[in-house]
C-alpha cells in the first residue's frame, strides 16, 4: 500500500507539470502609459509577439487546455500589442 502511495505521487507531479495554465493579458491602464519608456515598449512588443506565437502555433499540452480560454488569451494579448503599437507611434520611439 505504502510502494502504491509512493509511486503515485511523482506521477501526479509529472500530470500537474504538463497543464500550463493561459495566462490572460490585462490591457494598458493610463498609468502604465505614462511610465512606459521607448525601451519598455520595445521589450513588451517583443514579449507579447512571443506570446502570441505560442498561442497560436505553440505545443498543445498533454491535458489541453480550454480552446475558449486560449482564444480569449490570443484577442487580450492582440490588444495589449495594438496599444503598445499605438504609445510607439505617440511616443515617437524607433526600434532597430
Amino acid at each position: 500500500m505504502k510502494l502504491a502511495l509512493l509511486l503515485t505521487v511523482p506521477v501526479l507531479f509529472v500530470v500537474s507539470g504538463c497543464a500550463h495554465p493561459v495566462n490572460v493579458v490585462p490591457a494598458l491602464d493610463e498609468a502604465e502609459k505614462q511610465t512606459l519608456t521607448c525601451k519598455d515598449i520595445g521589450r513588451e512588443s517583443d514579449r507579447l509577439n512571443i506570446l502570441l506565437n505560442q498561442l497560436r502555433h505553440g505545443n498543445e499540452p498533454l491535458f489541453g487546455n480550454d480552446p475558449a480560454r486560449v482564444q480569449e488569451a490570443e484577442q487580450a494579448a492582440q490588444m495589449r500589442l495594438n496599444q503598445i503599437r499605438e504609445l510607439s507611434v505617440q511616443k515617437l520611439c524607433v526600434f532597430g
